[in-house]
């Protein structure tokens, strides 16, 4: 799968939780766990691949959609 796909994957993916996950206390630990885990994962994941995705790049782009989550954890209220 091309990188470009992927990331449109993950925008969509982005967009959906963004806009239906309503609870702030979801929100803050699912964006605390993203965050974590995308840390850990691009320090281990590097360039490897798992089904054709590129884990680095997955990795990366879960630590923005954690911070995106957590810094607006309180948009519904």
């Amino acid at each position: 799968m091309s990188e470009i796909t992927q990331l449109v994957i993950a925008m969509v993916l982005y967009f959906l939780l963004d806009r239906f996950l309503k609870p702030h206390l979801l929100r803050k630990w699912l964006g605390v766990v993203l965050v974590a885990a995308g840390a850990v994962g691009c320090v281990l994941a590097g360039q490897n691949r798992l089904l054709g995705v590129d884990l680095g790049l997955l990795s990366a782009f879960a630590v923005g959609m954690g911070m995106g989550l957590f810094m607006k954890r309180r948009r519904f209220e």
